[in-house]
């Protein structure tokens, strides 16, 4: 069918040709969201050398943003706006990596595996695309109609790039989960989890019962424990970074832009507009469909600055803006009473209020200033070095705790970039600036610490708590045990552990992955639990993550395996669906940490390269 279509492709290039430039001109060009291309970068980033054009980039977040945009009503926020940048990076470097892993293993896409994909498989644009509804909705014949006449075959040339690459990744994406084998066990094992139930009665020692008693463990026994778990204190191969840091926060000019704006609502208010209508109108929190009210409450329930002016106004008068950890607020007391809230205490003064709340977010000019100056911190550290940069900027040098690879990283958490960054550069080695959700930053290096097994000063803290945790499991384990002794010698467990200041519980019915107030999801004890095999069984002690237990079966619902029958095809569907999934993060994760990313998606629409 495409050797078809390429053929009729000539008489009609030169209208595919105007719409094309048409859209570049309309849509890259101006560029609806407002967003420019560098003046002094070529391109958005690489993914192992291959540079990305920004062209590339803006048509991801351009749809992206249209999307969002679409379902709001509202500017979206500046916040917003970053978030759709990096989600527009993450697409890209996704679907560049899976490009470059099918051209590696020599993917390609056959023309019949094209056709069949696009008649069986029509992509939600196309459902969507006008030229094929009726009455609203998508027409399934006059998408195939359109696939066999030839008027169509320059549209149909024109996504035929696009759709190449779109199925080779997901060839990809199948190669690499294909090998993903589920057994009948798992199966059947799924299907139980979530049908099989029990319900026990319990008697459990919680490791809080004696975590104020038991002493910390002695230097002696915590050196002890670790000479006898030093396996269990390896460490992977590690980084420390230095850092530079500048939160996403407003500066004094983002407050004074909205104080400026709340003076002109304050201004209407005080000329006779409604405040209710305003605070519909302009309010930014969840008290605005209401009006602003905020109903009764007591003195000291808000923040200080609110509290002051709700507990000093006069009923009906209109407070100035003013400002609070919140953003700036205008307030209309509308009244106190005194109410005796609990009976036989004093009655308690209490103020009923509205306001109109308007937050304050950084703005463009705010984010462009805190980019500029870790630039300016980067050119300096890339010249001198990061500590001259430091002390010449005045800018406050972190350092974090060693961490692993796709390990959170001190003051910025889990972080794709920054961690390949940290693995793949060597000691001294300094980033560009990074972005996150909540700042800007400038990494370096500062230590690279191989795999190895730890130094016991190095590790005593952790060990010196697992120690102490050992002694208080090893205290619950032993009053279960006098429990169990108890019952094993005639004793009811109810009357078994009231003599020994527990409490005996029964259960609702607990399934293999429900939760437990007292057990939790702990694998072990619920294991425990639904390995008993007749009612009125007493096991224990069962030492779990939360304590240790001495438990009974009072009854138990196994299901009918003709239930399993029924339902074997939907559950073997939905554990392949999960090792699918656990299998392609975990593949993908991998590619992403022994790739190497340069990202410049940070310095868009920064007034540097404006």
């Amino acid at each position: 069918m495409f050797e078809a279509l390429r053929k009729l492709i000539f008489p009609i290039i030169i209208i595919v040709l105007l719409f094309f430039v048409a859209m570049i001109v309309l849509e890259w060009g101006l560029d609806i969201t407002g967003r420019q291309q560098f003046a002094g970068a070529n391109f958005a980033g690489s993914v192992n050398g291959e540079k990305i054009p920004w062209d590339t980039y803006n048509r991801i977040f351009n749809n992206l943003y249209q999307t969002e945009s679409q379902q709001s009503e509202a500017e979206l926020p500046d916040s917003r706006v970053r978030e759709l940048e990096q989600s527009a990076w993450n697409q890209l470097v996704h679907d560049q990596l899976l490009a470059q892993e099918a051209a590696k293993r020599n993917i390609v896409v056959t023309d019949e595996e094209l056709y069949a994909y696009l008649r069986l498989q029509p992509p939600q644009f196309l459902q969507s695309a006008p030229n094929f509804q009726t009455n609203g909705q998508f027409d399934y014949q006059k998408y195939v109609q359109a696939m066999v006449d030839p008027q169509w075959s320059s549209f149909w040339a024109s996504i035929e790039p696009t759709m190449r690459a779109e199925i080779q990744k997901l060839k990809m994406q199948e190669i690499i989960v294909q090998t993903v084998a589920v057994s009948e066990v798992e199966v059947k094992q799924a299907f139980l989890e979530g049908i099989e139930k029990v319900k026990l009665g319990l008697v459990n020692v919680p490791l809080n019962r004696f975590n104020a008693s038991i002493p910390q463990a002695t230097d002696d026994q915590v050196r002890q424990y670790f000479d006898q778990h030093k396996d269990k204190y390896k460490q992977e191969e590690r980084a420390v970074l230095n850092m530079v840091l500048l939160d996403k926060q407003p500066g004094e000019e983002d407050w004074v832009r909205v104080r400026q704006r709340l003076q002109v609502i304050y201004d209407s208010i005080r000329a006779g507009a409604d405040f209710a209508e305003m605070a519909r109108l302009y309010s930014q929190d969840g008290s605005a469909a209401g009006g602003g009210d905020l109903g009764w409450f007591g003195q000291g329930q808000m923040v200080p600055e609110f509290d002051q002016r709700a507990f000093s106004l006069t009923s009906g008068q209109v407070s100035e803006p003013f400002r609070t950890q919140f953003g700036w607020h205008i307030m209309l007391h509308q009244g106190y009473r005194d109410t005796v809230l609990t009976p036989g205490t004093p009655a308690v003064r209490q103020a009923h209020a509205s306001h109109i709340l308007l937050r304050v977010d950084q703005s463009q000019e705010t984010l462009d200033a805190a980019f500029q100056r870790l630039s300016d911190f980067q050119l300096i550290a890339d010249e001198k070095s990061f500590k001259d940069a430091v002390a010449e900027t005045g800018l406050e040098l972190k350092t974090t705790t060693p961490f692993t690879r796709r390990g959170p990283i001190q003051f910025i958490g889990y972080d794709a970039i920054a961690d390949s960054f940290a693995f793949q550069n060597e000691v001294g080695a300094v980033s560009q600036v990074m972005e996150n959700n909540s700042g800007f930053f400038v990494l370096e290096v500062a230590e690279k610490i191989p795999a190895g097994e730890a130094s016991f000063e190095e590790v005593k803290p952790r060990v010196a708590q697992d120690a102490r945790r050992e002694l208080v499991v090893k205290a619950c384990h032993d009053l279960a045990e006098r429990v169990m002794s108890m019952v094993k010698a005639g004793q009811p467990l109810p009357a078994a552990a009231q003599a020994n200041g527990l409490t005996y519980s029964e259960t609702d019915y607990l399934t293999r992955t429900g939760y437990h107030a007292e057990l939790g999801r702990d694998p072990i004890a619920l294991g425990a639990a639904f390995g008993m095999t007749s009612v009125g069984q007493i096991i224990g002690p069962v030492d779990h993550g939360l304590g240790s237990a001495v438990m009974t079966m009072l009854e138990k619902q196994t299901p009918d395996l003709t239930q399993f029958n029924e339902k074997r095809d939907s559950v073997y569907q939905s554990v392949v669906q999960a090792k699918q999934q656990e299998m392609y993060s975990r593949w993908f994760d991998h590619l992403v940490q022994n790739s190497k990313i340069e990202n410049n998606v940070a310095r868009v629409n920064r007034s540097e390269y404006m």
